[in-house]
């Protein structure tokens, strides 16, 4: 859906926003980071330059450089870091130079008075990028070094920007990874391709074919989200309304005596203060029923954060590590602490559709080291890494999964997404059309039926 993709690409200028205010500390100099390949000149503060580089070329990132010269950055010199998502603080090393091919001006960006677009020099930066940036590349049994001959064939002097973004359409629908996207300057998406192909697209075209009052496919998913929304809240009690807060976050009440809580977002929208007020609420309830199906990307912090009123102890969730240039870099721990009030450790039902991407599905993961935690619906997207963003000569920018993510277990949910106990479909039609959501019922059922633990 572009519903899904918007979300994304939201997500992903929350996390640049981030990367570029997290330091307060000054450290003038030109900076290399650990994987990722980003150079920092700060060299003037005024106007700090963000690179990417490579073995073969050098080039001006040009979103993360505007951001940079709008919110300001600094690395913090003591630690040689750059948090840029509380998780994994980036590690940066001290250069006295900028890197050659960074001076060669072999590679010419479009800011360039002498640019020249080159088709074939878009499409080795988009497989540079893959190829040493990609966390998956074992897992997908990718040979670079043939992907790159095969590609590159694909484009010559004459081919047009066109022509060139039909090209790339085609290497991310081979690829097929819910983080790797194509976008324009304006962070506008040009190509995009879910993990997996789902099952609910062609039902929701089929019904398009069959409601002759529908124009467009995007009526149909206003339609079915508006009655979604709808056989939802018949479930909820009316003795106590229920409450939108912070913009993304929805609370209710359910007929049977649990709570109802939906998360449309993971991005920081008062997450804190949020949690503070629901989660008396929960604790005075027979469990909680949390809704991921129409949940969005954002930041893994905050997932983290509504996790820390969940548990009652320290609580190890996974790990995480990148690519680096000899493979992926050590894996780390990712420890979550509990909130300073008295959690909820009573009974989740937990409710995943094949929409529910990347912070959320880190929220998945977190939730599947907790006890009495149940999944129910469809697993979920299969796009847990966050989104590196490459800038491409011609302005263009390329998103891509450089991280991995594994359970407690040591398990990736990569491409497939985080697995449920009992299926539902989403939207189901079926459902709407006779207004009820049976996946909810199923959990307001489970509800009565598990044990108390509290």
């Amino acid at each position: 859906m572009d519903y899904l993709v918007k979300q994304l690409l939201i997500g992903l200028l929350f996390l640049m926003t981030t990367i570029m205010s997290s330091f307060h500390s000054s450290a003038t100099a030109i900076w290399k980071t650990e994987g990722y390949g980003y150079v920092f000149d700060l060299t003037n503060h005024v106007k700090p330059l963000v690179y990417d580089i490579s073995d073969n070329y050098c080039l001006l990132n040009h979103f993360l450089t505007d951001e940079a010269q709008r919110d300001g950055v600094t690395i913090d010199e003591k630690t040689k870091q750059l948090d840029f998502d509380k998780l994994f603080p980036l590690s940066v090393t001290k250069l006295g130079v900028l890197p050659k091919t960074c001076t060669s001006n072999e590679l010419n960006g479009f800011q360039s008075n002498s640019y020249v677009f080159n088709s074939r020099q878009v499409l080795r930066v988009v497989l540079d990028s893959f190829s040493y940036h990609y966390a998956f590349t074992e897992e997908k049994e990718l040979n670079w070094k043939a992907l790159k001959s095969r590609w590159l064939q694909r484009a010559d002097n004459n081919t047009t920007p066109d022509e060139l973004q039909q090209i790339i359409d085609e290497f991310l629908e081979y690829i097929r990874d819910g983080h790797a996207i194509l976008i324009d300057g304006s962070l506008n998406r040009l190509s995009h391709y879910s993990p997996r192909k789902s099952a609910s697209e062609i039902r929701l075209k089929e019904y398009l074919v069959e409601n002759s009052e529908f124009s467009d496919i995007s009526q149909v998913y206003r339609y079915i989200y508006r009655q979604w929304i709808k056989n939802v809240e018949s479930y909820f009690s009316t003795n106590k309304p229920a409450q939108y807060l912070a913009d993304n976050f929805l609370i209710a009440k359910l007929k049977g005596g649990g709570s109802y809580f939906r998360v449309e977002s993971f991005d920081a929208h008062e997450t804190q203060e949020v949690m503070q007020k629901i989660t008396p609420h929960f604790n005075r309830s027979k469990g909680v029923i949390i809704d991921l199906r129409d949940s969005s990307g954002g930041s893994d912090l905050v997932a983290l954060q509504i996790m820390s009123y969940l548990i009652d102890k320290p609580l190890r969730i996974g790990t995480k590590s990148f690519k680096v240039p000899t493979g992926m870099s050590e894996k780390k721990g990712i420890l979550v602490s509990p909130a300073n009030i008295k959690p909820f450790v009573g009974k989740i039902v937990v409710i995943t559709s094949h929409l529910t991407p990347s912070a959320a599905e880190v929220f998945l993961i977190a939730l599947k080291a907790r006890n009495n935690v149940i999944f129910i619906g469809e697993n979920s997207y299969g796009a847990l890494s966050d989104a590196l963003i490459k800038a491409l000569p011609n302005g263009w920018g390329i998103t891509l999964s450089n991280e991995f993510y594994a359970d407690s277990e040591g398990q990736s949910y990569e491409f497939v997404g985080v697995p449920v106990e009992h299926a539902f479909e989403f939207p189901n039609i079926k459902d709407l059309e006779e207004s009820k959501d049976s996946a909810l019922e199923y959990a307001i059922k489970l509800l009565d039926e598990q044990p108390d633990r509290n």
